[in-house]
């Protein structure tokens, strides 16, 4: 019969290994759902879903049809941050060369490559949500990482639809070294970061007011900067203008994926004016409600290091939340970046209504830019856009940025229903070390 009351190091053990295994269910799943991924978005195969990986290749490498092994920014035009930009050359070289399959054309070694070392940030940013859950004394974190996280649409429609889940992993990995009380690695991560996508380093804004004197804020911000500068000299030596390209051309990017498109053409230049006027205000909201935030936790004597872990998480999900609502491109993809704070805060306040705006999102891409029945032999009919009023997809898309609007305003700025003491939700006391 079992003793019922093992040793506490037995116990220890036994928390440990259920731990283990619920990690690796975690994982398993997620590795089944990225499987499924890359099956769907084999070039000219598989399910037939779109993917920037493939057409954005396709246009700045191969543009004639022949792909070219031009170093990007030196000598090819490529229009996102410098590290993607490289990990793309970086992959048609390993496709060109080293080819995981002798009988498939370089596109299909390519997207074999880039699926495979995607695998890696993917389940490292399971890992540092992993971790970070533990810090807050985030309530069912497993639960939560399969519901709010892998078992998505948007983990298994968006994670190979764009680079992105390579700057979600450094700014998870940035986050959780910042609240473990690392300024100066936390501002490198955040700076490479942005350094892949502008966007996942978004969270940084909201850091910044979390930070608790000048020497820690300038620790953070000159690492962020090292990091970007590090990494951009040696293509600013090779071409001087190719920054004055990159911002030129994403300033002439039309309104995509915004709740703008509902009052304005995706070319009206008050989009450039709506931008900064929306995330300005927002910002505003965010710094005032912080001020309280702080207030709060500073008078209460009660106040715990989890209570500032949470703090910081606040304010980095709801400049994330702000950026996308206020930016006139606001692509499906970037959800990817919002999931990780859906995972550890309560964004939503009813699961099925999560799955609903993730649902919606991912529609936007399977429903208007694939043919996801084609593996079937069923073709659809491809879906006009224009208008909401008059495209469906385009709708979607409306609903989906003011749908981001309302998690930012009233499920952030106006709620309390966040993991702290204060907001009366429950949370699990931090796990020790075994002495």
């Amino acid at each position: 019969m079992l003793d019922q009351n093992p040793p506490s190091g037995f116990r220890y053990f036994l928390k440990k290994v259920d731990r283990i295994d619920i990690h690796f269910w975690v994982y398993l799943i997620a590795g089944a759902l990225y499987l499924l991924g890359v099956w769907e978005h084999i070039p000219y195969g598989g399910g037939h879903i779109y993917s920037d990986i493939i057409s954005v290749y396709q246009n700045r490498f191969c543009p004639d049809g022949t792909c070219t092994t031009a170093l990007p920014y030196a000598h090819v035009f490529v229009e996102y941050p410098v590290i993607t930009g490289v990990f793309m050359y970086m992959m048609g070289m390993l496709g060109r060369y080293i080819p995981l399959s002798a009988s498939q054309g370089l596109l299909i070694n390519y997207y074999f490559w880039s699926a495979l070392f995607l695998l890696i940030p993917t389940f490292l940013s399971i890992g540092e949500l992993f971790k970070i859950g533990e810090i807050l004394g985030a309530i069912s974190i497993r639960r939560r990482m399969l519901l709010y996280f892998v078992a998505t649409p948007t983990f298994v429609f968006m994670v190979l639809t764009n680079w992105y889940v390579i700057g979600v992993f450094f700014a998870l990995f940035g986050l959780r070294k910042f609240l473990q009380g690392s300024r100066w690695i936390s501002g490198i991560l955040f700076g490479i970061s942005a350094a892949t996508n502008l966007v996942t380093a978004m969270p940084a804004l909201g850091m910044i007011l979390a930070v608790k004197n000048k020497l820690e804020t300038f620790q953070f911000i000159a690492g962020a900067l090292i990091a970007v500068g590090v990494v951009y000299a040696p293509f600013f030596v090779l071409n001087q203008d190719f920054i004055s390209q990159f911002l030129s051309y994403q300033e002439s990017w039309y309104a995509e994926g915004t709740w703008m498109l509902a009052f304005i053409n995706s070319y009206d230049p008050i989009r450039h004016v709506l931008f900064p006027a929306t995330f300005i205000l927002l910002s505003g909201a965010i710094i005032f409600k912080s001020l309280k935030m702080k207030e709060s936790i500073r008078k209460d004597p009660a106040t715990s290091q989890q209570d500032w872990a949470n703090f910081v998480v606040i304010m980095a999900s709801l400049f994330s939340f702000a950026w996308l609502f206020s930016s006139y491109i606001s692509t499906p993809q970037t959800n990817l970046m919002l999931l990780p704070f859906f995972t550890l805060l309560p964004m939503c306040k009813y699961y099925p209504e999560f799955f609903a705006f993730d649902t919606v999102n991912s529609l936007i891409d399977v429903w208007g830019f694939s043919q996801p029945l084609l593996f079937l032999g069923i073709t659809l009919y491809p879906v006009m856009f224009g208008t909401p009023y008059h495209s469906p997809i385009q709708a979607l898309e409306v609903v989906r940025s003011l749908w981001i609007g309302k998690f930012v305003i009233y499920d952030g700025l106006l709620s309390s229903r966040f993991p702290t003491k204060r907001s009366g939700v429950r949370m699990e006391p931090q796990s020790k070390s075994p002495t």
